[in-house]
């Protein structure tokens, strides 16, 4: 007489039907933990922040939240640890984490365009070996010691090196900025009796003269001051106000996107953003950019963008941009993100993986094109901790195991569904994963408690109609409600048949007997509760069963 034992425990895969999926898979698998080949729990959720929105961000103990869902934090890893974010004010943002933590932000760079100083010699001229040609500028320092481009230059001025010049016109207040310090630089053109004595093709360089206090709108060069270093921000521009992905690319530079185009900043310079480190032309409109340490990912509304982001590179031409040559489109912002240096997101026809130069579309043996559409993939939002992803929207959970490679096949037998339905997700560099209701941020699966976890095994297809009468569930001593339901169809119509062949509270690992004398070609069992389910044995008797 048959009998099934099973002792591997599987996830579901909508797109086979419930009769020809492998044994050990199931028809529903909600918040199981199937990582030991057994049926175990979650743990429940914990309560870290009463914080809440659409983008969440968290560090260790620092919890931030907005309500645009386009928000955008990143962590630049250096010895300040300073915080980056765009879509939390009207304009890029950037802070020290521990002030961060506390929704206390400055805004990232400098104004755009700075008034040119005024410069005024108040001695008098004469044709000698003391006369020079001089023109000032200035440049703003912020808190954090980040310095702006310079400002326009002075009208040039004849002067003498052994008498002092004023300087006025220095700005005193920029509201949005944290300014801290202003430096004066002076370009100086010697002369000889009214000609210059240099190269008359030598350009002039800037070099520093002194470092005041910002708010004071005057200063006297003292006559015979020694210069220091020269000005090197010319090129420098502050980050667009509408700039949007704001992201830290692991090599000193940050990348974001303004309209169509990507910028770069500096390296180890987060307010500076020259014209020659902007991108642009890609085939499609671009939505979303992530950034890891080796390559940038540029999601478009048609064909995505690869940029290589690990070789040292200090100019526009110098990074290899590729690309791809099949259109995935980008449909839901929130359901991309990195993981392994990899980029997952979801496109029409599936979860999509983004590795290098190489695509490809995870989802297609766990759903058909219809299934994935009826998920409102649009909605999704993703992220991918200890190497699954976690997908979300107001239709559906899901959990299943991502390939360490583009070439790895699949583990369809992973797919699991959640009962959460969060607003925003994280995943924290401690690799935590946590996500936000209306209530609050959770931190999942470090609860005290235990969750109740719901599996439903394939449709077993017998080979004739027979009665399966008694069963047993190997699990540790937790009550776990077990229910078996038969199918069969009338002989007159194609009706199906359903009865329920047994539903109970099992404790123990003892046999079970089920409802006597009605014969089915099909039936599935259901397994809920909190316990640790190890093995399952069904067959048509108890003898059947044996002693194990």
């Amino acid at each position: 007489m048959p009998s099934i034992k099973l002792t591997q425990f599987g996830g579901i895969a909508p797109r086979q039907r419930p009769n020809n999926l492998h044994q050990a898979m199931a028809q529903v698998a909600e918040d199981v933990d199937l990582s030991r080949g057994t049926l175990r729990p979650w743990r429940t959720d914990k309560k870290v922040s009463g914080k809440t929105g659409n983008s969440i961000f968290v560090d260790k103990c620092c919890f931030l939240a907005s309500d645009n869902c386009q928000a955008s934090f990143s962590r630049i890893d250096t010895d300040c640890c300073f915080i980056v974010a765009s879509g939390v004010k009207d304009y890029p943002v950037i802070q020290r984490k521990d002030n961060a933590c506390n929704d206390k932000w400055n805004r990232l760079g400098f104004p755009v365009e700075l008034n040119a100083p005024n410069a005024q010699f108040l001695g008098t001229l004469s044709q000698d070996f003391n006369q020079e040609l001089r023109q000032y500028i200035y440049t703003l320092v912020d808190e954090f010691g980040f310095e702006s481009a310079p400002s326009l230059p002075s009208d040039p001025i004849y002067v003498h090196n052994d008498q002092s010049v004023v300087i006025s016109g220095l700005p005193t207040s920029f509201p949005t900025y944290s300014i801290e310090k202003v430096r004066l630089y002076c370009a100086v053109t010697q002369l000889d009796y009214g000609e210059q004595v240099k190269d008359q093709n030598a350009e002039a360089h800037f070099l520093l003269v002194d470092e005041v206090s910002f708010g004071i709108g005057s200063y006297v060069h003292q006559a015979h001051t020694v210069y220091g270093e020269e000005c090197l921000t010319e090129e420098y521009e502050p980050p667009h106000e509408c700039m949007t992905d704001l992201q830290y690319c692991g090599n000193g530079q940050l990348g974001g996107l303004v309209g169509t185009e990507l910028w770069l900043s500096e390296p180890l310079k987060p307010h500076a953003f020259p014209e020659a480190y902007r991108y642009g032309r890609f085939n499609g409109k671009p939505i979303r950019f992530l950034c890891g340490e080796r390559a940038g990912y540029i999601l478009t509304d048609e064909y995505p963008v690869v940029i290589e982001m690990e070789s040292p590179c200090q100019s526009q031409g110098c990074r290899s941009i590729t690309q791809l040559e099949e259109p995935l489109p980008i449909i839901s912002y929130q359901s991309a993100c990195l993981y392994n240096g990899a980029c997952f997101y979801a496109t029409k026809d599936g979860l999509v993986m983004l590795a290098g130069n190489q695509a490809k579309v995870m989802t297609t043996a766990l759903y058909t094109k219809d299934q994935w559409q009826a998920l409102a993939p649009w909605q999704m939002i993703g992220v991918v901790h200890d190497g699954y992803y976690f997908g979300f929207t107001d239709r559906i959970s899901i959990r299943f195991k991502v390939p360490d490679s583009i070439y790895e096949d699949v583990q369809i037998e992973q797919l699991t569904t959640l009962s959460i339905k969060p607003k925003a997700v994280y995943r924290s560099d401690q690799d935590e994963l946590f996500f936000a209701t209306d209530d609050g941020i959770y931190q999942w699966n470090a609860g005290d408690n235990w969750k109740t976890f719901r599996w439903r095994g394939r449709l077993h297809n017998l080979p004739q109609y027979m009665a399966m009468t008694a069963y047993k569930v190997v699990q540790d001593y937790e009550p776990n409600y077990v229910k078996h339901i038969g199918y069969k169809r009338h002989r007159s119509e194609m009706v199906q048949d359903t009865v329920v062949l047994g539903d109970k509270t099992v404790i123990d690992s003892r046999p079970h007997r089920l409802k006597a004398g009605y014969a089915t070609l099909f039936f599935d069992v259901e397994i809920t509760g909190k316990g640790e389910v190890w093995e399952y044995h069904i067959a048509t008797s108890v003898a059947e069963l044996g002693t194990e």
